[in-house]
């Protein structure tokens, strides 16, 4: 498909886009293979839709949208955390950059790397000192491009729920 670029809108996201938002989270877990079989889909979008909304009316999630005749095609997100300052990170503010997801037919139209520099603009806004992220495979050499460097100490995760 043939993209031309001064047809998409780029628009930030409002309470009113919580479904498409939700829409869009589960496609993208859905392509990662996150749970096939799918057994707590609809507590998912329950638990997503009170995310969304709590971390949209409080100021601490911004998400940009591209839209394509009038149509969702691309979501992005940055959500505000804190940790107590420290040398590099003097106001205890980080941004996680989440919901990166493009529809496939639209990829490779510099959307996604467009919906990023919005989201570090945001970021600049709000006064976070650094940013983080999880990259997949597809997504990493945008993120390189972008300033992104890979984690000097690895991060390490224990899922409460397994143990």
């Amino acid at each position: 498909m043939i993209v031309d670029k001064n047809t998409l809108v780029f628009r930030k996201a409002t309470v009113d886009d919580i479904p498409e938002l939700i829409k869009f989270k589960i496609m993208l877990l859905d392509e990662l293979g996150e749970d096939k079989n799918k057994n707590n889909l609809e507590q998912l979008k329950i638990e997503l839709e009170k995310f969304f909304r709590e971390y949209l009316e409080k100021n601490e999630f911004v998400s940009w949208l591209a839209e394509f005749d009038g149509e969702i095609v691309a979501t992005s997100g940055l959500i505000l955390w804190r940790i107590a300052p420290r040398y590099d990170c003097l106001h205890g503010k980080y941004g996680y950059i989440l919901n990166m997801y493009t529809v496939p037919e639209f990829r490779k139209h510099g959307i996604s790397t467009r919906l990023l520099k919005m989201l570090i603009e945001e970021a600049k806004k709000m006064n976070i000192d650094i940013l983080n992220l999880h990259a997949t495979k597809d997504g990493i050499g945008m993120y390189l491009r972008a300033g992104f460097k890979p984690p000097i100490d690895p991060e390490l995760e224990l899922n409460l729920d397994s143990i």
